[in-house]
């Protein structure tokens, strides 16, 4: 034989034999059925972008919704900051909105919130860009169930919906799984404000319900079905941790024909639907809001002390045992004893821990307090056997107060919207206000501060304040409701709950509690605004015979920064009398 033949025969058996070998080898894969039935679809759900809006995280979400590429999208409601009745700022809201989810590739359904139909103009308005405002839809044999839990005031549906639905639920009895999507979580309140009438047509078929509304997760199983309360999509959130509810997240949902797979996309990561326990639910919502630490507010009798005691109350309103700790801050000199603390606290108990603030060879000037506040952040928890234990920390400023001096006026006090004649009066400063009404806008004392301050003459108590703002907006000869503006509360009469109420624009006095005759002047200034007003005695002490003793004073400023913002920051001096903040004595001047 020779050589050319021998090799020929030889790559030819090996040609033979390699394709006989790969032709009984199978292809490396598991046994397991491809996971894309005809019935399986894949879709994704957003959650609050609004209440305390933070930029960018729903325009991420959607941009990161693209790169998964779901069927569709859905939403559980408030899109825009809504509660506005000028057709200026909810187009220019939904214009935003609109917007970005026209970026996306897939269909993007929207669900109501209260944000978005939170009066009558609204909810027309909604209806003429997008539509109904509650509907149902079928995809593959699932029935899709959209709901809208702000159809009454303060939240609920109404007959009408209700009636829809279950309509909705008698015509569609034989479809696989049934999916609700819904604002707020009606289904976990005492009152179902409409909600129960829908539950029961649910009756025993298989469903799953979405919700937002409260800005953290909160997985339930009700009446054998999964019950979801998503976190947010860019809403307000403190973002502590997901393992107490707080991210930011897109909620990816796989239907399948034994129903639907949950899962919760952080922009960075992902979690199953048992990232908040059921069981531990309730326990670290006790943790999570805070309330467990309060600080006993501290009012002086003088502006300054040597030292004075702190009441610290802690309470445990869960079913665990919870520990307690902390280390006391040192503030501007300020120590306090004793410096660490350390407890274990009962289920259903609480106690009260005194700690004594100290400045050595000095004193401590409650003044200085008020605008550079102590923060006590305390942390608490509980042990847990199958998980790591869980902790949150949380810090309550203390509120301090003395009784201020009502000064007589020693010069003619003329309300001119000019200060120059209380050169002698002393100007109490506020660079950190106590209480807020949706502090979301300020970005503190460079953003806006003020001062004022209260004398008296013969015939009227006088008030002036000076606001400081890094952006001015106010209209002058215009009660217009979007401009920064002034309050002041006063009280002379401490037995009833009743107080006068003055609030002033720079076009002019929206509100006065009836008082009568005062005398007011509102000026610009280059770097805010000015207000000056008297008031006189006998519309406060009730005689004008009667010496004034003693009156309670307020003042608040809206401090509007955006034109389109309808829930801009009010940074009150003291606490809003009437709200669980309150304290007693806070605001209190005395004539000396």
């Amino acid at each position: 034989m020779k050589k050319t033949d021998f090799m020929l025969i030889l790559v030819v058996g090996l040609m033979v034999t390699s394709s006989t070998i790969f032709a009984q080898t199978e292809i490396p894969v598991t046994e397991k059925k491809v996971n894309n039935a005809e019935s399986t679809f894949r879709f994704a759900i957003v959650s609050d972008r609004t209440g305390g809006m933070r930029g960018r995280i729903f325009e991420e979400a959607a941009e990161k919704l693209n790169l998964l590429q779901p069927e569709f999208v859905l939403s559980v409601g408030d899109l825009i900051d809504g509660y506005t009745e000028d057709p200026e700022v909810w187009n220019a809201q939904w214009d935003e909105f609109d917007a970005i989810v026209n970026k996306l590739d897939m269909p993007f359904y929207y669900v109501p919130g209260n944000h978005d139909t939170s009066n009558e103009l609204l909810t027309e308005v909604w209806r003429e860009r997008h539509g109904r405002d509650f509907y149902h839809f079928i995809y593959k044999n699932v029935l899709f169930l959209a709901l809208n839990t702000d159809q009454i005031k303060n939240g609920g549906i109404g007959e009408d919906q209700i009636k829809y639905f279950q309509n909705v639920l008698k015509e569609n009895k034989d479809v696989q799984w049934t999916l609700l999507f819904m604002h707020r979580p009606l289904w976990s309140y005492g009152d179902r404000a409409g909600y129960g009438e829908i539950e029961e047509a649910l009756g025993d078929r298989n469903y799953t319900l979405f919700s937002g509304h409260h800005h953290n997760y909160r997985y339930k199983m009700q009446n054998g079905m999964e019950h979801y309360t998503l976190a947010t999509t860019g809403g307000g959130s403190y973002m502590r941790n997901p393992d107490v509810g707080e991210f930011d997240h897109i909620t990816w949902v796989t239907m399948k024909e034994k129903g639907p797979e949950v899962a919760h996309i952080e922009l960075d990561g992902i979690h199953d639907k048992n990232v908040v326990p059921d069981k531990d639910y309730e326990d670290i919502q006790v943790l999570r809001q805070g309330n467990w630490l309060n600080v006993k507010p501290y009012v002086s009798k003088s502006e300054t002390v040597s030292e004075f005691p702190i009441s610290l109350i802690v309470e445990n309103t869960s079913e665990r045992e919870f520990f307690i700790r902390g280390k006391m801050p040192v503030k501007n000199g300020i120590r306090f004893e004793p410096e660490v603390i350390e407890e274990r606290l009962a289920p259903s108990s609480s106690k009260e821990i005194i700690v004594k603030a100290i400045q050595s060879g000095e004193v401590i000037s409650i003044a200085e307090l008020n605008n550079n506040p102590i923060d006590f952040e305390m942390e608490a928890g509980f042990e847990r056997e199958e998980r790591d234990d869980i902790s949150l920390k949380t810090s309550k400023i203390l509120l301090t107060d003395w009784n201020h001096t009502l000064q007589k006026a020693s010069n003619k006090i003329t309300i001119d919207g000019n200060l120059d004649d209380w050169t002698e009066s002393k100007m109490i400063k506020v660079n950190q206000p106590q209480y807020f009404n949706e502090d979301w806008d300020w970005k503190g004392k460079d953003d806006g501060r003020f001062e004022f301050g209260v004398n008296y003459d013969d015939k009227n108590v006088n008030i002036a304040v000076h606001f400081f703002d890094q952006k001015t907006i106010a209209k002058q000869d215009v009660l217009e409701e979007r401009q920064d503006k002034f309050f002041v509360h006063l009280d002379t009469n401490f037995e009833d709950e009743e107080y006068k109420i003055l609030e002033i624009g720079l076009g002019g006095m929206l509100n006065n509690s009836d008082l009568k005759n005062v005398k007011y002047q509102v000026s610009k200034t280059v770097n805010g605004q000015i207000l000056e007003l008297s008031i006189p005695l006998d519309q406060l002490a009730g005689d004008s015979k009667t010496q004034l003793q003693k009156i309670r004073v307020n003042v608040g400023i809206m401090d509007h920064d955006r034109p389109e913002n309808t829930k801009p920051s009010v940074l009150w001096w003291r606490p809003v009398w009437g709200t669980n903040a309150d304290y007693p004595g806070s605001g209190m001047f005395v004539r000396q």
